[in-house]
This record gives structure tokens, sequence and C-alpha cells, in this order.
């Protein structure tokens, strides 16, 4: 490791609560900061922006970051734009909050895929249509009105071919001992899962 030098380092303090640190040797994460600028509260909330020498552009702060724009634009401006001109955007919330994204109109548009993944469910609500567009469209699940009536409930699959024909599992005779109401809904019949 070569020799940490001080000499070239310049600390302008301008108070107690704001200071601009240029050159400290002293290694971070991403090797040693170009420059820093430090702030702090009463309150003790702090807040600071650094370049390291690897090139990474960091603002942290202990408290809300607000970004407000276009106030004088007209609506047809884009008044706030985030661009990667190489490699991802990445969104995260570390805790127990949410993404929030609203608007009069909400548009994601990708050039190949657009992929929905949930560790739980996935919920559309429109209060006039859904539409699903596209050449294929696919459905799979072991029960859900859609799959019954499209590629078959887990129940349906397993009597398919057999004795045991879908009218029987639709309707089932009065006082049958093997079911006592139908096992497979009508588009619409199955509440929604989570739903209020």
């Amino acid at each position: 490791m070569s020799e940490q030098n001080w000499e070239q380092r310049y600390i302008d303090s301008r108070g107690p609560k704001f200071r601009i640190d240029t050159n400290n040797p002293q290694m971070g994460a991403d090797g040693r900061n170009t420059w820093l600028q430090y702030a702090v509260t009463d309150n003790q909330d702090k807040q600071f922006c650094a370049l390291s020498e690897s090139g990474v552009f960091r603002v942290h702060n202990e408290r809300t970051i607000e970004v407000v724009a276009g106030s004088k634009n007209s609506g047809s401006d884009t008044s706030v734009k985030i661009s990667s001109v190489e490699g991802d955007i990445t969104i995260t919330v570390m805790g127990n909050g949410q993404i929030k994204i609203s608007g009069g109109n909400v548009v994601v548009q990708a050039d190949e895929d657009i992929n929905l993944k949930a560790g739980r469910n996935i919920s559309l609500n429109a209060a006039s249509s859904i539409t699903l567009n596209a050449t294929k469209v696919q459905a799979r699940g072991l029960i859900g009105n859609l799959i019954e009536k499209t590629v078959g409930s887990f129940v349906q699959r397993v009597f398919k071919g057999s004795y045991v024909g879908e009218d029987y599992l639709s309707n089932p005779p009065p006082g049958d001992k093997f079911i006592s109401k139908s096992v497979v809904s009508g588009t619409g019949d199955v509440p929604d899962v989570g739903g209020g």
C-alpha cells in the first residue's frame, strides 16, 4: 500500500455545520474521496455528497431528499429526466416502505420484455376494463376461475379422460356422498384474494 499523502488534503470549514474536504488520503469503500461536502443540522441530522477516486458519486441524507422541477414548464415538457448511458437503474426500499408511482396516466414501456414478480399477490384493478392483447396469451395455475375456464383446474385435470365428467364436477346431484357443491366456479365467482 502506498503512503498516504496528507499534504495535498485541504479542508474548507464554514463554521460548525458545513465543510468541504478535498484530497482526503483515507480509504473508503470506493477508494479515496476526491472531494466531500458535509453538513449537519442542530438535531445532528447529517448530509454529505462525495466523489471517490473510483468515479462513484454519492449523495447521502439522513432525512428526506426532495427533487422538484417544472414550475415554469408546460404540460408537454419533461420536467425530471433520469438516464443511464450504460447499466441498470435500481430503486430499492431497504425497510418496510413502498415504492409509489402516481400520475394522471402511467406508461411503462420496454423495447423487449416487462417482467412482474411478486412474493405473494399481483392485483390488477380497473374502474372500466382490463385488456390483454397479444399474439399468444397463456394462463397457468392450479385453481381459479380463469384456470378452470381455460386449461382446467388441478381437479379438472386429474379427472380428465375418466368417467368423472365436467358436468358432475360442475353440478353434482343432490345428496351426493362425494361432493356437496360444484368444484368448478364460473368466471367471476372466485373472490379477489386479499381484496376488500
